[in-house]
């Protein structure tokens, strides 16, 4: 975008429109720019296993990610009175806590989008949303449990603080051997999340495939020119219990991630992006399905990133590793 554009953009477009935009693109830009200047994301992730071919998209997960978190920064400040209803009425200084919030999600979007510090950033960022989960997501959702969209919102964001818990703890083992525990636990709540979402899709086969409705008053559609809207919903259903339940079995974990994040891509390119313009000057109901998507798929991978190709090659020590690789 050029400096003509955004003068323009800034002057005559709504700023609750323009600023979640323009904070997800420019940390797109920060991501493009990185490797060019000679960084390469992920650089300093020590070889786990065998090489596949998703390989290329696992190492995206960090700006996937990050581009998500930006947006949701930009929306703390742009619709900060709404946001700030959000925080539980106990805890004080509501608007104080969202805008710290806001900061603290552009602030770990850019260290994710120019991989500095972006372990740190991770952990911190995991550990936040962990307690979004804790304070607001399951008390509302233990006050009605019968509420499927209070159980959609508590897994969806469980799964994306496992993801970042997951980045973590691949990138400060090394230093600190002990995060490399946080791997396990991740797994497993991202594999219950994806069995939940994939059955939703058998129960409610109207919908968009993706993350279920998270908002009653809104039903997100398929674009009209795909044919077959319900095929495809269980077949997302579908692909998303097979990786559910090869993450709770360990088995082919780190393929499954991967092949959870690639699809939730795919979902993004055709029913998100179309939705978004369709949706265009409707940031809460467009971009933010769009960008909670974009989430979702770089919480699969980064668990893809931190777990080994196989058990085996995970428990092996390290002079066999080196033998692996070399081969």
């Amino acid at each position: 975008m050029s400096v003509h554009a955004m003068t323009f953009a800034a002057f005559f477009v709504p700023g609750t429109v323009f600023w979640p935009y323009f904070a997800g693109l420019a940390i797109l830009a920060v991501g493009v720019v990185t490797p060019l200047a000679g960084e390469t994301r992920g650089a300093g992730r020590s070889i786990r296993g065998p090489k596949h071919r998703l390989d290329p998209l696992v190492r995206q997960g960090s700006l996937l990610f990050a581009i998500s978190m930006a947006i949701f920064s930009a929306d703390h400040f742009v619709f900060a009175k709404f946001v700030a209803t959000v925080v539980p009425r106990w805890i004080p200084w509501h608007a104080f806590w969202t805008y710290f919030v806001g900061c603290a999600l552009i602030a770990a979007a850019l260290s994710l989008a120019a991989d500095k510090y972006s372990g740190l950033a991770a952990l911190m960022l995991g550990a936040m949303i962990f307690l979004f989960v804790l304070l607001i997501h399951l008390p509302n959702w233990f006050a009605v449990p019968s509420d499927r969209t209070r159980s959609t919102l508590a897994l969806r964001d469980l799964a994306l603080s496992a993801g970042a818990l997951s980045h973590a703890g691949s990138r400060l083992a090394a230093p600190i051997p002990a995060f490399k525990k946080l791997t396990a636990p991740a797994r497993l709540v991202i594999a219950i999340a994806a069995v939940y979402f994939g059955v939703q899709h058998f129960l409610f086969p109207a919908f968009a495939p993706g993350i279920p409705r998270d908002d009653p008053g809104l039903t997100i559609s398929m674009p009209p020119w795909i044919p077959g809207h319900a095929v495809w919903a269980y077949l997302t259903g579908a692909i998303f219990i097979a990786c559910g339940l090869a993450l709770l079995m360990n088995k082919q974990a780190r393929f499954a991630a991967s092949l959870l994040g690639a699809i939730i891509l795919v979902l993004v390119v055709f029913v998100y992006v179309p939705w978004t313009i369709t949706n265009i000057g409707d940031v809460n109901s467009g971009l933010n399905y769009l960008s909670i998507h974009l989430a979702l798929a770089g919480a699969a991978l980064f668990l893809a990133d931190a777990l080994p190709e196989n058990a085996a090659v995970d428990r092996a020590p390290a002079s066999d590793l080196e033998l692996k690789i070399a081969d």
